[in-house]
């Protein structure tokens, strides 16, 4: 490769309210268990990466440790990922975890809530995972638009995250599921239910304990029709299990 790509990225803006450097600590030690079918929904997501021979930036908008951004690396030596996160621990984490990767990885420590400045050279894929639950209703409109406006033609929004349960019934549904994927991936890795009872005593079910100063998961069907009211086409829904999303669109 003869250039590095000038990589796009947010100005800094505060974090999402109520969220600490502590609750980083408690992601980390808790996410191996935490997220259903992790390797599952990394695989569904880097699968609808539009495929290009060409060198081309992504933007991993609060990347956390880095498994994301390591496998779009992995799967695509022609890719060059800027990992955004507002947790010096979640970036010093992405850091290590994609070292092997040298250059074609980098880190800005900037928050969700950010506008999007404009790049000279557009990325061509930005992904998110269990993040924008931390930005409300507006706040997803507003970065669906920006990001559309900052994707180069034929790019994509990839979006894993936490979605609000239409009715009362689903809520109950999407908790006990929630709580099931945990109790699985904890005697899986382990053999015994630690992990699982770490997630509970810790209330990190917000279906069960919801945190509204953190937490605003949106509906699936506002926020697919919010990414096609910004301009994105092919939206669909890639993925789901416990509460638990993969979708996106892009940009024509």
């Amino acid at each position: 490769m003869s250039e590095t790509p000038n990589r796009a990225a947010p100005k800094q803006a505060p974090s999402p309210a109520g969220w600490q450097e502590a609750d980083t600590e408690t992601f980390l030690g808790l996410a191996r268990y935490a997220v259903p079918d992790r390797e599952a929904q990394i695989a569904a997501l880097v699968s609808q990466i539009p495929a290009t021979d060409q060198p081309f930036d992504v933007i991993d908008l609060c990347c956390g440790e880095g498994l994301l951004s390591a496998a779009i690396l992995a799967r695509f030596r022609q890719a060059w990922v800027t990992g955004l996160d507002g947790s010096a621990a979640m970036l010093a984490s992405a850091t290590k975890r994609c070292r092997r990767f040298g250059v074609r990885f980098t880190t800005q420590r900037v928050h969700l809530g950010n506008a999007w400045a404009q790049p000279t050279r557009q990325p061509r894929v930005v992904v998110s995972s269990l993040a924008l639950h931390h930005l409300d209703d507006h706040g997803k409109q507003s970065l669906f638009r920006s990001v559309f406006r900052t994707l180069a033609p034929g790019g994509a929004l990839l979006i894993a995250d936490l979605i609000q349960p239409a009715t009362t019934e689903a809520l109950h549904y999407a908790a006990d599921e929630w709580d099931e994927a945990v109790r699985e991936r904890a005697q899986l890795l382990d053999g015994n239910s630690a992990g699982f009872d770490s997630f509970a005593a810790e209330g990190w079910n917000l279906f069960r304990h919801p945190d509204p100063d953190v937490d605003k998961p949106s509906s699936l069907f506002d926020q697919l029709c919010w990414l096609r009211d910004a301009g994105f086409r092919g939206v669909d829904v890639f993925w789901m299990r416990a509460g638990h999303a993969i979708f996106g669109g892009r940009k024509p």
